[in-house]
């Protein structure tokens, strides 16, 4: 047996990120991991000689700037970088629109493809930018809030009506609040249909959209970066900082089970037989398999029990790795290198194609036609694919975990036929070009990565399962009945993503209730009002004066700017 201060389990980033920090606090820390790599679901791996791309997670646009602050990533090899591009439509019939990270060139498309929806656009960005203000203060928290405490904090804030918004609307609901164009509300809802069970109309979606876009890169709401090297890189150099101050990490260590000494964390045993002991563990891992699958029953209250079993994972998705000989061309646009290979680009991003996608879910049926997803990180990235080879990866969103007919592992190859088919229909002759590929199912996911039912956020973002409610309400999120044993993954608040917020915050409530001899929920409110909209915002949000301030922002000199301008 050997000793160590804390054990976590699992080395993807929230693991690692929390392994760190337990690190800088002066403990003897071990990183157990059941695969032969590190990274769990922000990994980069080979998929065929020399072709090289991020099988799970695939941009960074959601880790904390305090985090990158905090462990100085770049230091020990992290390589953050954007393009021009953030996000692309392409449709059948030729149209497209490009959301730049320059905002005087996004204004300009948007204004191209559907006279004032620049206006529109800058009247949401107001919005969203006043919904991350008061939501931000509670990213980072080692007791998270109560939605009665969430609530109160927006009507104190003056934003009872934005909480109705971004909780509660549709993404269609959202998106038909603000936009008129098509093609823009397509592009948009994308990003509220990712790993969700439903569809543009199913009530609460919307969050699932601001989650994502009040991230950040380089103080810019709302965009983000690739890690060079694939998403590996973001985990490659946590292990590296980890090791630098005394982490240990082992791999092909799945864990059998924690053990326990009167209702509180011994250590834990892993499936060959080896033994470790520490008074605190970090489960990395997803809250169901850790809770139900590492934990003795006994060692659960009964009420605890059922709600870590009611804690719902619904909401898959798939990928489809393509090693290419060439880059491809898309329909309606120039042949060569152009936008839609810099930056995420969506095919068929439309509020129908993906109503008709969650009706298949809901059958259990792999849809005929559905929106696709993808990024051709090589354009920019040397490391991803041989000279003058390309690697794009694809996603399918709103897939079913459990088919009416046959499983994932009978279904992958054709599967994959049905996605060449309809990326053929975007890219006639892309077929042509395909070296190989390799298909990533919801099964895989679960099985292979330990995303649970496929749901990259290891839990619906819903409502119900946000906060101190998620995974168990009652327990601060990161706590658990067992003494000493917490839980630093997506499953945990403020979820999933690529955030670090959860692996964070779990060692700093292990950090803070070591420190004061145990946990008692707090009783002080959590969130605070905010005050007034910062004078540019109410400015801006008035139509005159936003009319002159795009006319000047559309400007490409006025507009770069602006941009430095706006950085947060």
């Amino acid at each position: 047996m050997s000793q160590y201060d804390a054990i976590v389990i699992g080395s993807g980033h929230n693991g690692l990120i929390a392994a760190n920090y337990l690190a800088d606090a002066g403990k003897k820390v071990l990183v157990v991991e059941r695969r032969s790599r590190i990274g769990g679901a922000t990994v980069t791996e080979e998929f065929l000689p020399g072709f090289r791309a991020s099988s799970c997670s695939y941009v960074s646009g959601l880790l904390h700037r305090k985090i990158l602050k905090d462990l100085e990533l770049h230091r020990s090899g992290l390589r953050l970088y954007q393009t021009d591009v953030g996000a692309s439509n392409v449709l059948r019939d030729g149209r497209h629109l490009f959301l730049f990270n320059e905002l005087g060139r996004t204004l300009r498309e948007m204004d191209r493809v559907a006279p004032g929806e620049a206006d529109r656009l800058t009247a949401f960005g107001l919005r969203l930018e006043r919904f991350a203000q008061i939501f931000n203060q509670w990213l980072l928290v080692d007791e998270p809030p109560s939605l009665d405490e969430v609530v109160a904090t927006f009507i104190d804030s003056g934003e009872q009506d934005l909480f109705t918004e971004f909780f509660t609307y549709s993404g269609l609901d959202l998106v038909d609040r603000y936009f008129e164009s098509d093609i823009v509300k397509g592009l948009l809802m994308f990003t509220a249909m990712v790993s969700v069970w439903g569809g543009p109309r199913t009530p609460g979606w919307a969050y699932v959209y601001g989650h994502h876009a009040i991230g950040e890169y380089d103080g810019h709401m709302g965009q983000f970066a690739f890690p060079r090297g694939g998403m590996g890189s973001i985990a490659e150099s946590l292990a590296t900082r980890g090791r630098a101050r005394g982490v240990e990490v082992l791999t092909d260590a799945a864990v059998q089970r924690i053990t326990t000494t009167k209702g509180a964390v011994a250590g834990l045993v892993l499936a060959d037989g080896r033994e470790f002991t520490a008074p605190f563990v970090l489960s990395n891992a997803d809250p169901q398999r850790t809770l139900l699958g590492m934990v003795d029953g006994a060692d659960l209250p009964d009420e605890y029990r059922v709600g870590a079993e009611r804690f719902d994972a619904r909401g898959s998705m798939a990928r489809v790795l393509l090693a290419l000989d060439a880059l491809p061309d898309f329909v309606g646009l120039p042949p060569g290198e152009g936008p839609q290979h810099r930056g995420l680009t969506i095919l068929g991003a439309e509020v129908e194609a993906f109503e008709r996608v969650s009706d298949a879910q809901r059958y259990g049926r792999i849809p005929d036609d559905f929106p696709i997803e993808f990024i051709i990180q090589s354009v920019h990235d040397d490391t991803m694919a041989p000279p003058g080879k390309h690697v794009l990866s694809t996603g399918i969103q709103q897939l079913p975990f459990e088919l009416a007919e046959g499983t994932w592992d009978t279904e992958k190859g054709r599967f994959t036929a049905r996605v060449l088919d309809v990326l053929e229909t975007y890219s006639p002759g892309i077929k042509d070009r395909v070296i190989g590929t390799h298909t990533i199912t919801p099964l895989d996911l679960d099985r292979e990565y330990g995303l649970p039912q496929g749901n990259i956020f290891h839990g619906a973002m819903t409502l119900g399962q946000m906060f101190d409610a998620r995974p168990v309400p009652g327990w601060g999120s990161y706590r658990t009945p067992v003494a000493g044993l917490y839980l630093c993954g997506a499953g945990t608040h403020p979820g999933g993503g690529v955030i670090g917020a959860p692996g964070h915050n779990a060692a700093h409530a292990l950090l803070r209730d070591e420190a004061a001899g145990g946990w008692s929920p707090s009783r002080e409110p959590s969130g605070r009002a905010v005050g007034r909209a910062p004078l540019l915002q109410r400015l801006m949000s008035r139509p005159a004066v936003r009319k002159v301030g795009l006319t000047l922002a559309k400007q490409p000199g006025i507009g770069k700017a602006a941009d430095r301008f706006s950085k947060r």
